[in-house]
């Protein structure tokens, strides 16, 4: 199993965290991502969607670290989950 981590700069302040993992053939079988925002001086997570306990949640932080369970096709491919959380954290930043 092959991955990749990386961040991404949203502004000075704000910044998202990815992690891919993939099989031989290129099929992603995980993913998260961490979406971070410096506020006071400090950095504070404020938002995660991944699928690393066998099932795809989020978690939003500034309520409670509790997984909300997302609930969705599983025809559903991953790059397509994972591009539809991505464009709205972009978008709500």
């Amino acid at each position: 199993m092959k991955s990749k981590k990386y961040s991404i700069a949203l502004s000075l302040q704000d910044v998202l965290d990815v992690v891919l993992m993939w099989e031989e053939f290129g099929k992603l079988t995980k993913f998260a991502l961490n979406y971070q925002a410096y506020i006071d001086g400090k950095w504070y997570e404020i938002y995660r969607v991944d699928n690393y306990h066998g099932f795809l949640h989020e978690q939003k932080y500034w309520r409670s670290p509790q997984l909300i369970l997302i609930k969705h096709k599983e025809s559903w491919d991953l790059r397509f989950i994972l591009d539809e959380y991505r464009d709205e954290i972009y978008q709500r930043h």
